[in-house]
């Protein structure tokens, strides 16, 4: 009996100082992001206590309760960081950012092969618009007419008995009972 319970308030021991610890690490880590020298920054200070303590506090208990498996990665936190999250290397900045230059020459060569922007030559015609002027410059009318053609023509509204009107249309007058 006593030995069971030297063993839960072992792993409860053990879970309070994980707790405190990880807790510790990400405030610090908090206040360190922000620029803080020390941690009387206030205003940092004042911005974790609004915004991060919540989450902190949460994610320190949990590995508090799991100190078995939080305390070796606690404990080998540099070797887990450079390799399963690959935080070691640093990235190559010249691979983050291309040269403007061939930027610039890469949109220009995409702009000539597909005819955009300043080589973009007239629009091609296609037969329907050929036709369309064709039959325009045959049929012109005399200078007399073009004031009439301009004005459209007055159409009265056809009226349709019931049923010549489409399937829809009938019930889309009638209220809705409820």
């Amino acid at each position: 009996m006593l030995l069971c319970l030297g063993v839960v308030a072992g792993y409860a021991l053990g879970g309070l100082l994980t707790a405190r610890t990880v807790f510790r690490r990400g405030r610090a880590r908090f206040l360190r992001a922000g620029g803080a020298r020390a941690a009387a920054d206030e205003r940092r200070v004042g911005t974790f206590e609004r915004q991060e303590r919540q989450q902190t506090e949460a994610f320190a208990l949990c590995a508090g309760a799991l100190w078995p498996v939080a305390l070796p990665v606690l404990a080998l936190h540099g070797l887990v960081g450079a390799v399963a999250l690959d935080r070691g290397r640093p990235a190559a900045p010249a691979a983050a950012r291309p040269d403007p230059q061939e930027v610039t020459a890469r949109i220009e060569e995409l702009e000539r092969e597909l005819q955009l922007g300043p080589h973009a030559g007239p629009a091609p015609r296609t037969v329907e618009h050929r036709a369309v002027e064709h039959r325009a410059v045959e049929h012109r009318a005399p200078a007399h007419r073009t004031a009439e053609r301009r004005m459209p023509e007055r159409r009265t509204p056809e009226r349709r008995t019931p049923e010549q009107r489409p399937a829809g249309a009938a019930r889309s007058r009638r209220p809705r009972s409820v």
